[in-house]
């Protein structure tokens, strides 16, 4: 059987996934189109041979998801961001490939996916919260490209980034969106400025906005001040061009050219900087709790005793606030390390199980057989 699918995406780490995998999907004999939203309003597009529908008036596209299915004749929609927020009448079989980064399962995320025909859950973590309540979901985690994010000169790349060549640098790869932030900036921050007084030749690169041009983020500039460091201590990507998004060749740079990572956030549902990091060689320090734990290969695992769980009444669930000193620990860890090539090995090692080909071959492959069954069967 030959699926005609309908997938609804937005941008950021979501629509990185949706450019790695529509086409390979597209490559195993599906027809696929996009249902698209944040970036594209007014009228359809065709990318790479896929066919890409706009918004209409709901921002999340819920007025006209369903319509976009009917009108591709979809047997199948399968949506890629948090299910809480859908909200669309469907009647095309749905199969939500969404995250969980609370504990337990939220509350309204469970209660959306017993909706759906069958949820498809992003990480092991997530599908192992939704098995406690009872719900049954496929397993399919996020990938990378390894043959572009893979290990490079690291003094090259930082001649091109304009960072130090015989600095410690820190590298911390996350959206600056929320208020109090979930990628816990302020902690990491703060982590780092202990391992500046330690250590005079520690750089961080912060690839985020700034949070001084308006939104839902956090002031960072202001916070890097009150903390006493300095433009010469912190560097930022050029906001303009961060705002209009960064090439992969850049991106690749920029983890080749740190010496460790830091992803440590409240709760994440997958976590893609982690795969990347370490696809091009580079050590992670992340929590060891949603599904940052099991995305870490080599580096520091922080274990969630040395966080504060925080609980979420919309949700139902608890978060994880990792402390200052906690951080601060594994990047002065991670400074004695520096260089390290089984590190840097074990890193890449990793990551590779995490390839986008050998995701779709593993993962997507019977999950789109295991979706042909269900289909037919409602036929």
């Amino acid at each position: 059987m030959v699926l005609k699918l309908t997938l609804v995406v937005l941008t950021t780490g979501y629509g990185v996934q949706t450019k790695l995998f529509t086409p390979r999907i597209k490559a195993l004999g599906h027809d696929v189109t996009i249902s698209a939203f944040y970036g594209l309003q007014g009228s359809p597009i065709v990318m790479d041979g896929i066919h890409v529908y706009p918004v209409h008036k709901h921002p999340y596209g819920q007025d006209v998801m369903q319509a976009h299915a009917s009108h591709a004749k979809a047997d199948a929609i399968i949506s890629l961001f948090d299910i809480w927020a859908i909200d669309a009448q469907l009647t095309t079989p749905w199969f939500p490939w969404f995250p969980v980064d609370h504990e337990p399962i939220p509350v309204p995320v469970l209660r959306k996916a017993h909706t759906a025909t069958k949820g498809i859950t992003m990480s092991k973590f997530g599908q192992r919260m939704a098995a406690q309540s009872g719900l049954d979901t496929w397993y399919v985690p996020h990938g990378v490209e390894t043959k572009v994010f893979k290990p490079g000169n690291r003094l090259e790349a930082r001649e091109r980034l304009g960072f130090p060549k015989d600095a410690f640098v820190v590298g911390m790869v996350a959206a600056n969106k929320d208020n109090p932030s979930r990628k816990a900036f302020f902690e990491q921050i703060a982590a780092f400025a202990a391992l500046k007084r330690v250590h005079k030749d520690a750089f961080l690169y912060l690839h985020t906005d700034d949070g001084t041009r308006g939104g839902d983020g956090v002031n960072l500039i202001q916070y890097i001040q009150r903390l006493g460091l300095t433009p010469d201590d912190v560097k930022f990507p050029d906001q303009y061009l961060y705002s209009m998004g960064m090439p992969d060749t850049y991106m690749v740079d920029v983890y080749n050219a740190c010496d460790v990572t830091t992803l440590v956030s409240l709760g994440e549902g997958f976590g893609i900087p982690l795969i990347e990091s370490q696809a091009c060689g580079c050590p992670v320090i992340t929590g060891d709790w949603t599904a940052m734990g099991e995305l870490c290969f080599s580096g520091w695992k922080i274990p969630k005793s040395e966080a504060e769980p925080e609980y979420h009444d919309h949700f139902d669930a608890f978060e994880y606030r990792v402390s200052t000193g906690a951080v601060a620990e594994r990047m002065l860890a991670a400074y004695d390390m520096r260089g390290n090539q089984d590190y840097r090995s074990l890193a890449r090692d990793g990551a590779l199980a995490y390839d986008a080909d050998k995701i779709v071959k593993k993962f997507w492959k019977p999950v789109l057989a295991g979706m042909e069954k269900m289909i037919e069967a409602t036929k």
